[in-house]
């Protein structure tokens, strides 16, 4: 029997992407114009509103080493800013640990000088890490049972 932990929906934006996440995006980043990004929308704390997982694929935020993830709070009609990290990877999945009231990330993590692997990102009550390549290391024991979120491309 399949036991499905939560939902995810995926979804890709450039110019014109979902309006609630290009707000939260511009109003965070101050810029004039909406960033390309690719998204997935999770409940990551559990709150019964979908948030944001949006991996920004601008070239002035991505690097040898990945592109900046920044992490949205979802509410009825928007979505509001609560973390970024740089040098973020796909696969990036949703364990079932939790902390702080929100889910543990795990973010893959090469180039740059960065050892390859997937690293834990641990909620600490009020953001994300925000270098994935400083975090633990997570083995595959680690990630059993773990949600891989799809982003589209």
């Amino acid at each position: 029997m399949l036991e499905f932990l939560f939902t995810v929906t995926l979804g890709t934006a450039t110019a014109a992407g979902l309006p609630a996440i290009d707000k939260a995006l511009v109003k965070h980043f101050k810029v004039a114009t909406t960033l390309a990004y690719e998204y997935a929308l999770v409940d990551l704390d559990e709150d019964g509103h979908l948030d944001a997982v949006v991996l920004i694929k601008d070239r002035d935020y991505c690097g040898s080493g990945g592109c900046t993830m920044s992490i949205l709070h979802g509410s009825d009609e928007s979505f509001a800013y609560v973390s970024g990290s740089t040098i973020s990877r796909e696969p990036i999945r949703v364990l079932r640990e939790s902390r702080k009231g929100w889910k543990t990330l795990s973010v893959s993590v090469s180039g740059g000088g960065a050892t390859p692997g997937e690293t834990f990102m641990r909620f600490d009550g009020r953001r994300y890490p925000l270098n994935p390549s400083t975090q633990p290391y997570a083995t595959a024991a680690d990630l059993v049972g773990a949600t891989q979120l799809r982003f589209g491309k």
